[in-house]
């Protein structure tokens, strides 16, 4: 059944429009309102309503702390993170809900969005997969892309100078009892498939609790990062457990 969504007035239809409090959410919505117009699957309204609010949260939050700080490094971070809030999360919002072409995958890739990192770079999303040549440092992600012999619901790329580590996340496996230690619990969740790092989440995780799983990527992806700044060897990726 197609969902109706009411717009404010005020709501960003033009990239040229100028910033004001609660235009990050209004873009989002607006994202939302032409992903249901387009009919393509995507998350209930409520889940839209959440990640507007925290969308513009972080982007208020980050416009805050540019006009404290008096430093001019932190100024320029936090505005090129309110800036990217602004002009582009709405659009990346409605690709990567298209390539995702499930509710479930969806959800995950909108908060992947908002907070994924590697520890060091926030994690960019790639529409065009193998499109643009890798960064010098830093890491991209993908929805759906084949590498070897599978294609995950997602796929991380971490660079640093020519070498990559690669991450995989699933969306569908099945739910079953986890360590509450976090480095635990992600050594449990992980699995190795053709030679690659696997994280497997259900659906349910993913619906409950996205920052939660958003996290553990995080974790996994410090671990590689961290792995390509101190040696070249590759590791098992799993977090050892010290036995």
């Amino acid at each position: 059944m197609k969902q109706n969504f009411v717009m404010p007035n005020d709501s960003i239809v033009h990239h040229n429009a100028t910033w004001h409090p609660g235009s990050v959410r209004n873009a989002v919505m607006d994202s939302a309102r032409k992903l249901v117009e387009s009919k393509i699957p995507v998350p209930p309204k409520s889940f839209f309503r959440k990640l507007a609010n925290e969308a513009e949260t972080l982007a208020n939050e980050a416009i805050a702390e540019a006009i404290a700080s008096k430093d001019e490094a932190p100024v320029a971070l936090n505005i090129k993170i309110a800036h990217d809030l602004f002009y582009n999360l709405s659009d990346d919002i409605f690709l990567a809900t298209e390539n995702a072409n499930d509710p479930i995958i969806a959800q995950l890739a909108a908060y992947f969005l908002l907070n994924a990192m590697d520890g060091y770079n926030k994690a960019i999303y790639m529409d065009a997969w193998n499109g643009h040549p890798d960064p010098e440092w830093g890491t991209i992600w993908g929805i759906h892309q084949r590498i070897r012999d599978f294609t995950p619901a997602f796929i991380f790329k971490v660079c640093m100078h020519g070498d990559v580590r690669f991450l995989a996340v699933e969306c569908h496996a099945p739910n079953r009892h986890l360590p509450d230690d976090p480095r635990a619990r992600l050594r449990a969740r992980t699995m190795i498939v053709s030679g690659l790092p696997v994280i497997a989440f259900s659906p349910n995780e993913i619906k409950t609790d996205p920052d939660a799983c958003v996290s553990e990527v995080n974790e996994a992806l410090v671990t590689l990062a961290e792995e390509l700044l101190s040696n070249p060897q590759k590791y098992d990726f799993r977090p050892q457990t010290g036995i």
